[in-house]
């Protein structure tokens, strides 16, 4: 028996439908990447603290090399981002208002300790390595 609708005009007609619902991505909000988060950041640790190049690192994951280079400048990016670095050695005794603004960026830059330790862990899990010990024996 012959089905009434081919296969592919099924998924074309599927896909179809579900573009009606999305919004586009184009543009201001660029495209978002097919590749988890933790993903990218193991990539571009992988580079940054290894001793492989970029096509070494495509290759090993099958990749290429510009998806890679572009891992490396969005983690830097977002590194730099999220750790900001401004010495804090004040000359003179700390007023208590500023104290407690010290206070609260410590509990942020913990929290984002914490959040990035959660992120190496999901890395480690998905990806079956260990960025922690890596990292450690450099």
């Amino acid at each position: 028996s012959v089905p009434d609708m081919s296969l592919h005009k099924k998924v074309f007609q599927n896909r179809k439908m579900s573009i009606k619902n999305e919004r586009p991505s184009k543009g201001k909000g660029g495209r978002v990447s097919p590749h988890s988060e933790s993903f990218r950041v193991q990539l571009a640790l992988e580079y940054i603290q290894g001793s492989y190049s970029y096509p070494q690192v495509a290759r090993k994951y099958g990749l290429p090399e510009h998806t890679i280079i572009s891992f490396v400048s969005w983690y830097r990016k977002t590194q730099t981002q999220l750790m900001p670095e401004e010495p804090l050695i004040p000359n003179e005794p700390l007023s208590s208002e500023d104290r407690k603004g010290l206070e609260k960026r410590l509990v942020l830059a913990e929290m984002k300790i914490a959040a990035l330790e959660k992120v190496i862990a999901i890395a480690n899990q998905e990806y079956n390595t260990d960025l922690k010990k890596k990292a450690a024996t450099k």
